[in-house]
């Protein structure tokens, strides 16, 4: 079936004077067969999450010990959505300026309270919406139905596409990919017939894309690529060329938005400390790396056999003919692109979209320690499915049942597939234990899982895991801190106060670690270390509580009442209601008026 421009004029006199339509009943079944088809693989996949927990893997921080969402929707919860991570306003319990998503998450917090099921079942339902709402939009682009409802539908059952939803820290994905596509709904809606409100709305839906993730910044070059195709806008109505710089000029506000919220999210990444050095992660190292990343997307888009929460980064240990190797892919699939881009332009732009919204998460700018990740796949493999999809509409259009059962097989496939994967992310147990089985010199998988031991008190087993993350990076300062604490547990006192120590060495503002090494010296006789550590600490941050109570309690302990009494007084201005404290400084203003003989 020959599908109509967007832009062309329906000209059938009988539609123009409104009559009606005739029904036709085959494609209203065949529509209904797709969309309950659609409904049972989602319920396959996703079903089960409504039982899966927060992980300790970022959601911990963010969702679960998020004392603000503990709230509800409070008035300060909503003024922390909106300004955290700002200049100014560094938030721990945020990752970037991403208002949308905090509201997000204070919204199920405040309907569900911290039901982690609830949270993932949320989740799911977005995913299952944005499917929908990516197939309307690339209709509403290209006029063609069922080539954007295989897309639409590969997209909500792709296994990659498992851990943005699954991972309930990702929630910025989904919500991000929402606006994306309302984004590209209001564009459709624009570049039909441009006008001012047209475009105020358009500039409204990238702005909300940009406050749930900032990974949207590439959004405007990827509405050039829609003007070249499928929308046409590179020609005129009469045929001549219309100029680059015209539709680029046209889409500057859009730009400048996109340049300021590039300009938040590397601020706040800084302000986390994750943006890593070029000293960690030399420029050739991180282009070796990026070049085959984008070949390991483009083969788990394929064949997804070993997914996981998180990819160490190879580093130095990947080799450079891996890179090059994969340039040359890239550079074959990128010639032969350009070279069909008149008969087949779906191939070029499909190929294009794929590589720029990939490119701010490649890791040329490295955040974090990852090689890459399967959420920021979540956007840039559509490019791929348009690509693919038309390409074998287009060759098999002659031989539709053959694309119909090509289509039925790689779905069932890749919800089979997918199924299978969601069940490794129930809890921490087993996501982490899924990483180890198909990733090498994983030290962040054994840190978890450690802590997952730790938690249940397994405390050898939790040992043994921390010492093979330790082996894999000597220098991880989390590790050494939760290494030495589990020693303290199992009375290794010696061991524990050397790993205590190192972590300090490596992070002087790692708390935990000052903490626990204080309680050991305390143990062993050390009390002027340990006074010393601790004074430190006051010194360094006075709205820190725990080293107030300690010194209280080191002080009692060596009968400088006056002292302990100063501490405890200090601790209650932090937390003025805790009545353990507020005994403790009644006792040691008494023994300070009444000195014992």
């Amino acid at each position: 079936m020959t599908e109509r421009p967007p832009d062309s004029k329906i000209t059938d006199p009988t539609l123009a004077a409104g009559a009606a339509l005739p029904v036709d009943h085959r494609s209203v079944f065949a529509w209904l067969v797709v969309i309950v088809a659609a409904l049972a693989a989602w319920l396959l996949i996703y079903g089960p999450v409504r039982d899966f927990d927060f992980l300790n893997f970022d959601d911990d921080m963010f969702l679960s010990n998020n004392p603000l969402l503990k709230q509800g929707l409070s008035w300060t919860g909503i003024q922390w959505a909106f300004l955290a991570d700002l200049p100014g306003h560094f938030s721990s319990n945020a990752e970037y300026w991403s208002p949308i998503t905090l509201l997000s998450r204070l919204f199920d917090a405040e309907v569900y309270g911290l039901d982690s099921g609830a949270f993932h079942a949320t989740s799911a339902l977005i995913h299952l919406f944005n499917s929908a709402l990516l197939g309307i939009a690339l209709f509403r682009l290209t006029n063609a139905r069922w080539h954007s409802a295989v897309v639409a539908f590969l997209f909500l059952v792709h296994p990659l596409n498992v851990e943005p939803v699954c991972w309930l820290s990702a929630r910025k994905d989904l919500l991000g990919a929402t606006f994306f596509f309302v984004t590209l709904l209001a564009y459709a809606h624009y570049a039909r017939r441009a006008s001012l409100g047209r475009y105020i709305l358009l500039l409204l839906s990238f702005c909300a894309a940009l406050m749930a993730k900032p990974m949207a910044v590439t959004i405007p070059l990827i509405l050039l690529l829609l003007d070249w195709w499928p929308l046409g806008r590179w020609r005129s109505v009469s045929g001549n060329p219309r100029s680059w710089g015209r539709l680029a000029i046209e889409k500057l506000p859009i730009f400048l938005l996109a340049v300021a919220g590039a300009y938040l999210a590397i601020f706040s990444q800084r302000n986390w400390g994750a943006m890593q050095s070029t000293t960690g992660f030399p420029m050739p190292v991180r282009i070796n790396n990026a070049l085959v990343a984008y070949v390991v997307y483009l083969r788990r888009l394929v064949w997804p056999n070993d997914l996981a929460i998180y990819y160490p980064h190879p580093g130095h240990s990947l080799p450079f003919y891996c890179g090059a190797i994969a340039a040359a892919i890239l550079v074959v699939l990128s010639i032969g692109a350009f070279l069909l881009r008149r008969r087949a332009p779906y191939l070029l732009m499909g190929w294009l979209w794929f590589g720029v919204v990939l490119g701010p998460v490649i890791g040329l700018v490295q955040i974090g320690n990852q090689a890459m990740a399967d959420r920021y796949a979540y956007t840039s493999v559509i490019g791929i499915f348009i690509a693919v999809v038309w390409a074998a509409a287009h060759l098999l259009r002659n031989q539709p049942r053959i694309g119909i059962g090509a289509a039925v097989l790689a779905i069932c496939a890749f919800t089979t597939v997918s199924a299978r994967q969601v069940l490794t992310w129930r809890n921490s147990e087993t996501v982490f234990t899924q990483a180890l089985a198909v990733t090498k010199a994983n030290d962040i998988a054994h840190l978890n899982l450690g802590n997952v031991y730790y938690n249940r008190g397994e405390f050898p087993t939790a040992r043994n895991e921390y010492l093979q993350s330790l082996a894999i990076n000597p220098t991880h300062y989390r590790v050494l801190n939760n290494l030495g604490i589990v020693e303290a547990k199992l009375g290794e006192d010696d061991s524990a106060i050397g790993h205590l120590e190192k972590a300090l060495e490596i992070d002087p503002a790692e708390r935990s670690s000052r903490m626990a090494l204080a309680s050991l010296l305390v143990k062993h006789g050390r009390e002027k270390d340990a006074e010393s550590l601790l004074r430190v600490a006051v010194a360094a941050e006075p709205g820190w509580a725990a080293p107030y109570a300690a010194l209280g309690r080191l002080y009692a302990g060596q009968k400088k009442w006056p002292a302990a009494a100063a501490m405890w007084s200090a601790y209650l201005r932090i937390h003025p209601e805790d009545p353990a404290a507020r005994e403790a400084l009644a006792a040691a203003q008494a023994s300070a008026n009444y000195p014992q003989k």
